[in-house]
């Protein structure tokens, strides 16, 4: 029989008998059992804050030690950090973040609505990040991907108990966050549960596609956000037309900061030159970045063929984008041929002539002239 085995023993022969026990000597035992309680504590707190540097223990084997023991899960390192907090930062202790945020719902670590110490902020972390921002955002360097993958399966099984959810996604920031590891697998999971948050979050008052662009120095954060994005919103382009609040593009963000060939490039390693199969990429062009029509042209030529959302073809999404008037493009009113100036618009089911008047900008000139024409195709 070991120490353990005689102490169980004992203590148990000696609770039996708690009411016939001596007082004084009832409180000397009780006083040494919360004493040894304390240290167990402790003990079981440092064994969980050193799950990385073990031999891996079983997932049943810790949660009896947690259910012996439940205020180890509250214990903190020397750095401030939870055991739960502790594990995001080691390859082999990230797969029991899971059962640690279980037991610490149940034990309510951390305080109320803490999700057993999900949402506390991490002390050790210079940007003081929660464990569901760094499970989005750490990396390793020098062993990425087995470390992105440790990652996304615990994020997975978070979903699958609910204690990762959808509204996270943006309160936590966590688009953004898995981009910036520029790793897609944890990055493409998360767009997947929220993909109208690719268009609609934002961070540090940007829209996401134009911080990615913001906060690196080459385009490697916006070839991933593209790549992504293109999959949950191939006729938007992948959002790279995506305006911020002082109406630039995102294109047009990233040939400031990287420059044309930087940037064309991450958009041809996503869109492979003539590639484009059945992306409006030329439809978007002309409505926000008409004047680099030639350098897109010239890489995307069958797109012009295609139709967009709208149902719209190449020169009904360029006469719909109100951006040409007939004195400085009276080439392209002269050069419609006499089907398209009769052709009702898929998107308005309006005449072009009623297209051109619709718009902001609507310019009389070319309005006059393709009624004049409709009129005259029309008597003819």
């Amino acid at each position: 029989m070991d120490a353990m085995d005689e102490l169980y023993y004992a203590l148990h022969a000696l609770r039996s008998e708690k009411k016939s026990l001596d007082p004084e000597y009832l409180n000397d035992v009780k006083g040494l059992s919360k004493k040894m309680m304390e240290g167990l504590s402790k003990t079981t707190g440092k064994y969980l804050h050193n799950l990385n540097n073990k031999k891996k223990p079983s997932k049943q084997a810790l949660k009896k030690m947690i259910d012996a023991v439940p205020s180890s899960l509250c214990y903190k390192n020397e750095k401030g950090q939870l055991p739960v907090q502790r594990a995001v930062w080691g390859h082999s202790s990230i797969p029991y973040i899971p059962l640690l945020a279980i037991e610490g719902v149940r034990h309510n670590v951390g305080g109320a609505d803490k999700r057993g110490g999900l949402l506390v902020e991490d002390p050790f972390d210079d940007h003081r990040q929660n464990v569901l921002q760094l499970l989005g955002s750490m990396q390793v360097p020098s062993n990425p991907e087995p470390y992105d993958m440790a990652c996304l399966n615990v994020i997975k099984e978070l979903k699958e108990s609910n204690l990762f959810l959808k509204q996270d996604i943006q309160d936590n920031n966590l688009l953004v966050l898995s981009c910036y590891t520029t790793s897609p697998l944890r990055f493409d999971y998360i767009a997947q549960m929220d993909p109208e948050g690719l268009k609609q979050h934002r961070y540090v008052g940007q829209p996401l596609i134009h911080a990615e662009i913001i906060g690196s120095d080459t385009t490697e954060y916006l070839q991933l956000f593209l790549a992504t994005a293109l999959k949950h919103h191939p006729h938007d382009i992948g959002l790279i037309f995506q305006t911020n609040d002082e109406g630039k593009t995102a294109f047009e963000c990233a040939l400031n900061k990287f420059g044309k060939d930087a940037t064309f490039g991450a958009i041809e390693k996503c869109i492979p030159l003539d590639g484009a199969g059945q992306l409006p990429i030329l439809h978007r062009v002309v409505e926000h970045a008409r004047q680099y029509s030639n350098e897109f042209g010239k890489r995307y030529p069958s797109a012009m063929f295609l139709r967009d959302n709208n149902r719209r073809v190449l020169y009904q999404a360029d006469l719909a984008s109100g951006n040409r008037t007939f004195g400085q493009d009276s080439m392209f009113f002269l050069g419609m041929r006499d089907d398209q100036v009769r052709e009702i618009d898929p998107g308005t089911d309006l005449y072009p002539f009623m297209v051109a008047a619709s718009g902001e900008t609507s310019d009389l000139s070319a309005v006059y002239f393709l009624l004049r024409r409709c009129m005259t195709i029309t008597v003819y």
